[in-house]
This record gives structure tokens, sequence and C-alpha cells, in this order.
């Protein structure tokens, strides 16, 4: 099991990438956050750039939302 430290540090890393990306797609997060953003974002409109899904900055930031108030929906 991960320490808290490298958990926090990764969602530190996650509340960057819409800062530092003008584009998200689900390839940007972390393979052990993806199934977790995967079943936040079922049902929603999504863009395709390049042939792949673009996360919206607001629903990316509703999840990171979600994240810190509710958890995960799977372990880490």
């Amino acid at each position: 099991m991960p320490s808290l430290n490298l958990i926090s540090k990764r969602l530190k890393q996650l509340s960057e990438i819409p800062d530092k990306k003008e584009t998200i797609f689900l390839e940007d997060v972390r393979k052990e956050f993806r199934q977790d953003l995967q079943h936040f974002i079922f049902g929603e409109t999504l863009m395709i750039k390049d042939g792949k899904p673009v996360i919206g900055k607001n629903l990316y930031k509703n999840w990171l939302l979600k994240i810190k108030t509710k958890g995960f929906d799977n372990d880490i």
C-alpha cells in the first residue's frame, strides 16, 4: 500500500494537470486513478480530439473535488 506522503504527492500532481495542459486526455491521468475517473465521467458528453476523448476542465475539476470530499470509488 502506498504511503500517505506518496498519495498526497500524486493528488497534488492530479491537481496540477488542468493548469499545465490545455487539453486533458484520459491517458494524462496516472493509471491507478483512471478507473475512478472513468466511473465519474460515465454518461457525460465528451469531445474527441486526435481520436481520443477529451475531458473538459470543469468536469475534471469536479472529479478532483469529489476525490477530496468523498474519496475514490476503488482502492488506490
